[in-house]
């Protein structure tokens, strides 16, 4: 059995990273309020207008339950180990390969404008799809292996 060291040192950084990933918002808003009630800091941050607009694709696996990035282990491992999450966690996009919950979609960056542009490109002519991405064990595939 796992056993669990909170973090007390306060946030440091400012980044926040990918605990989960849903459809739709009301099932992220369940984790997300399941992690503050535990004193786990999370947001749930929607990107589905955005993946409307810049990736101009159908907005799926477009909402995120996102954690600081000191607080990642903890609140991965609580999940893990506490069975009431297993509710909220039923519906989020889970990796084929590894059943990880840390998914996006498309598989195209947001940190950088030009490797966007460039996918997009290929996308256009038919040289890349667009993929989910899994960010535990960066495999992707395709919707329709969903």
């Amino acid at each position: 059995m796992k056993t669990l060291t909170s973090p007390f040192a306060p946030h440091v950084s400012n980044v926040w990273v990918t605990l989960a990933t849903f459809d739709r918002p009301e099932e992220a808003q369940g984790l997300g309020q399941f992690l503050r009630e535990e004193g786990i800091t999370a947001q749930v941050h929607d990107e589905r207008r955005l993946q409307k607009s810049w990736f101009l694709s159908r907005p799926i696996a477009g909402v995120h339950v996102r954690v600081p990035e000191s607080s990642f282990e903890y609140a991965q491992n609580y999940l893990e180990i506490n069975p009431a999450a297993t509710r909220f966690l039923r519906r989020a996009i889970h990796c084929p390969s590894c059943n990880s919950v840390r998914v996006h979609y498309p598989q195209m960056t947001r940190k950088n404008i030009l490797p966007t542009l460039v996918a997009h490109f290929l996308v256009l002519l038919g040289v890349m799809k667009r993929e989910y991405y899994c960010e535990s064990c960066h495999y992707t595939w395709s919707p329709e292996k969903k």
